[in-house]
């Protein structure tokens, strides 16, 4: 492969990567959640949205 490849094919990943995470915050943004609290965090048990409960 050469480098020009290679940016490429990274170009192409970070877009997909960029698609795939606001697609997660919709499905997120709309679940009704269903928390299960850890010692430090809490986690929905249908999305998998994670939440601190101490900064």
């Amino acid at each position: 492969m050469q480098v020009h490849d290679i940016q490429e094919k990274i170009d192409q990943l970070k877009n997909q990567l960029i698609y795939w995470e606001r697609h997660l915050k919709d499905i997120q943004n709309i679940c009704k959640h269903d928390f299960h609290k850890e010692l430090f965090y809490k986690r929905c048990l249908k999305c998998q949205k994670t939440e601190a409960l101490y900064y």
